[in-house]
């Protein structure tokens, strides 16, 4: 078969009446690569003399139309082209071909795909054989794109290209990778599985065979673990093992297993060959580690493989915990049971002393009281009988009640802070920060004697510079609210990375919420935020409006987004609402328990939220605590998340300040956030802290009569260069050089490049620093 690009296979042309090939590349092409970043870069770089392509200038009409359609586009595209199917792609196609790139580009597919090449080959042979487009759902690729074979998903559309004449000369892949949703969705299925086999277990046994049972079904992601428990005796045991025979792994477990057990460390590895003598299908070279808990104590460590089909991203790493934690519960669940046991027993030992001892007193006071009416000629009352015998039974009674809420406590207490370490765990540690956007958060549990829930809140950063907030609250309490906080954060993770819009997420995650067993019930708030752009998309599943903050007025974001909580209606739909959010407009994402109160009604704690969202603050950290001093200093019968956003120059603020230097630590907030926005090193971060500081301090300790109590600092950055200028409106206090005093300009210039106007209006001091590479 010839190729549109001349000669066999899609080699470059023959010269055409010994005319040689041309050497500048046709406007459309030139425009293309221009225009198409990298991959434009490239292509027009392209070295020609390792393959069959001739110059640009000599390829056919349909190629360079299909190259121009395939470099302009921001969908993830691959063009395969003549009978080898040479390779080009686009540049949003790059994270997806990983260490391929660029070795694949021109080359024949085969070279570069030859590890799924038996399935691409017949996918691309029928497209270009028969005409007809092939569309695919999470259709399975396995890939060697990070030095291993991965198992990764894609949605893929493969259409036909055709040249002027009607013959197929090329196939266009049009692809969007599925892999962190169909994961997501899997271990979120074997969780939950977890968590229904899990919830009645009564003795270790049960509990093994129920660990066993579900991850055996779940080889895919869990390729073999190994649940070791504590017996009577103390002595750690391979109570179960999935995806190996316990003939394999019996005998005393590896040193890091005991450490693990015993609480020495939080988590380990060990090598696969050392612990089982060889490596288990689609396992990994290294085994996770991971300890179990019971009523705050260590009861013992669960070895799980991680498949060598999947990267141990942190949303592989967490689905491990949440393994462990649901263990941990149940393990937990299991030894109060069998302590309540025990507690009955001696209970019942206790009553039967009781009775012993107080039998005999008991049956010589009835014998006193027959006695004394044989005297008089008349019977005991029945009164007194039962009273006599009802002072021991309540005596009895209180024991056992004081006995039995012992040991209910106990259970409560484990239980408690299974579920605050689980749910803690699964918080950001920090928050992802980009230029034009400054947030806040804040997460305060319930009081000591209330169930811990399942309120959660979540910032994801994407490629594009775009920011994603979630904040959610799961119907329900305790450990198993918490577990299912962290399943449902980890799949809306994944649909979000995946590149859906809100609405769309949290549709996807409502139906798949809806298919599984046990579902959870949630409300919740998923918001997508562009600072370059001030673009808003939001959906609302159920969960409190955010409010809308700018200066003094305080509103609701708008009811037209809201939907069911997910969970509630399975086939329910979330529509994207679109707004815009100008420098200086802030948001607030809460849960419910920042302003239920049950002293006072719904609107009038609505109204006070709005009223405290509305006090000025100079950093958006002012505003949470704005907002949370009324709930924080009282008993609280939920819990409260709390996220705060307020949107910003790209390249600059600026704060007015009171003279006053308590309030600097604003200041140097500000600044950090501004400054590590902007990926600045550690090194110029310090400098540039300390040295605009100094001259804000200066501004504040040295006017004269200032015009107004204040001071103005702004700070922008340009082209690696920052500039802040600090404006006070008095006259300098000369320093008398004595002491300290007087050597802050000193310090300033000695880190920056530091200018000095003074006039009658004020002083400006402005500070100049190139940023290091």
């Amino acid at each position: 078969m010839s190729s549109a690009l001349g000669g066999e296979d899609g080699g470059g042309p023959s010269p055409a009446n010994g005319r040689p090939a041309s050497t500048v590349l046709p406007p459309l092409l030139a425009a293309t690569f221009a225009a198409s970043g990298e991959m434009g870069r490239r292509l027009a770089e392209f070295d020609r003399s390792a393959t069959r392509f001739g110059h640009p200038a000599d390829w056919s009409p349909a190629l360079r139309h299909a190259m121009s359609l395939m470099l302009g586009s921001r969908a993830q595209i691959v063009l395969f082209w003549g009978d080898e199917y040479h390779a080009f792609y686009n540049d949003a196609y790059l994270p997806t071909i990983g260490s391929k790139h660029p070795d694949a580009l021109g080359r024949p597919a085969r070279e570069h795909w030859v590890e799924t090449w038996d399935i691409l080959e017949p996918l691309l042979d029928g497209v270009r054989g028969t005409g007809e487009p092939y569309r695919g759902q999470d259709h399975p690729f396995v890939l060697d794109r990070y030095g291993f074979l991965e198992d990764v998903y894609f949605d893929i559309s493969y259409d036909p290209v055709r040249d002027d004449d009607g013959s197929i000369t090329g196939v266009f892949c049009f692809v969007n990778e599925t892999t962190g949703r169909v994961l997501g969705e899997r271990r979120l299925r074997a969780l939950a599985e977890l968590g229904s086999e899990l919830a009645d277990v009564r003795t270790d046994q049960e509990l093994a065979e129920a660990v066993v049972r579900v991850l055996d079904g779940h080889r895919a992601d869990v390729p073999f673990a190994l649940l070791y428990l504590r017996d009577a005796g103390g002595r750690l045991t391979l109570a179960g093992a999935s995806g190996v025979p316990g003939r394999q792994v019996a005998g005393e477990p590896p040193a890091i297993v005991a450490r693990v057990a015993a609480g020495s460390v939080e988590d380990g590895r060990v090598g696969v060959e050392e612990l089982l003598g060889g490596e288990p299908p689609d396992a990994g070279a290294e085994a996770l580690v991971l300890p179990l808990t019971a009523i705050n104590e260590p009861a013992g460590a669960l070895v799980v493989g991680p498949s060598c089909r999947q990267r141990l991203t942190d949303e592989y790493r967490d689905f491990f915990d949440l393994v462990g934690a649901q263990i941990s519960r149940a393990v937990g669940k299991q030894q109060a049971y069998e302590q309540e046991r025990a507690r009955v027993a001696e209970l019942a030992a206790l009553v039967r002393e009781l009775v012993d001892m107080h039998g005999g007193r008991v049956i010589r006071r009835l014998r006193g009281l027959a006695d004394a009416a044989v005297a008089v000629n008349t019977a005991p009352s029945t009164a007194d009988v039962v009273r006599v015998a009802a002072e021991h039974a309540l005596s009895l009674a209180e024991a056992a009640r004081v006995t039995i809420s012992t040991a209910t406590g106990a259970r409560h207490e484990a239980e408690h802070r299974i579920a605050t370490t689980l749910q803690h765990s699964l918080l950001p540690r920090s928050l992802p920060q980009l230029p034009g956007a400054v947030m806040a958060s804040r997460y305060l549990p319930g009081s000591a004697d209330v169930e811990v829930g399942g309120d959660w809140y979540d910032v994801i950063g994407l490629d594009d510079d775009e920011l994603v907030l979630v904040i959610g609250d799961v119907v329900g309490k305790g450990v198993r609210a918490a577990a299912a906080m962290g399943q449902l954060r980890n799949t809306l993770r994944a649909y979000v990375l995946e590149g859906f819009d809100p609405g769309l997420s949290l549709t996807r995650l409502n139906r798949l919420v809806g298919s599984t067993e046990g579902r959870s019930f949630a409300t919740m708030v998923c918001l997508h935020f562009s600072p370059r752009t001030g673009r808003l998309r939001y959906a609302n599943a159920g969960h409190p409006s955010p409010l809308l903050i700018r200066g003094d007025h305080v509103a609701f974001l708008h009811d037209r987004a809201l939907g069911p909580p997910v969970g509630a209606i399975p086939d329910a739909a979330y529509r994207t609402v679109e707004g815009r959010l100008a420098p200086g407009n802030r948001l607030l994402l809460y849960t419910d328990g920042l302003f239920e109160d049950r002293r006072i009604g719904l609107d009038e704690a609505l109204d006070q939220l709005r009223a405290d969202a509305s006090r000025p603050g100079e950093h958006v950290s002012d505003l949470v605590d704005a907002v949370l001093e009324r709930v924080a200093g009282r008993p609280r019968h939920d819990d409260v998340a709390v996220l705060a956003l307020e949107a910003a120059d790209l390249n600059r603020f600026a704060l007015r300040l009171p003279a006053d230097p308590n309030r600097l630590t604003v200041l140097r907030r500000r600044l950090e956030d501004f400054l590590l926005a902007h990926r600045v090193g550690e090194a110029d971060l310090f400098d540039l802290t300390v040295a605009v500081s100094e001259a804000a301090a200066n501004a504040i300790e040295h006017p004269v009569a200032p015009a107004e109590p204040t001071i103005e600092v702004e700070v922008t950055i340009e082209d690696r260069t920052v500039v802040a200028t600090v404006r006070d409106s008095g006259r300098w206090r000369e320093s008398t050089g004595s002491g300290f005093r007087g050597r802050g300009l000193a310090l300033i210039r000695a880190l920056a490049e530091v200018s000095m106007a003074r006039t009658e209006h004020g002083t400006e001091v402005t500070l100049r620093r190139e940023l290091r590479d």
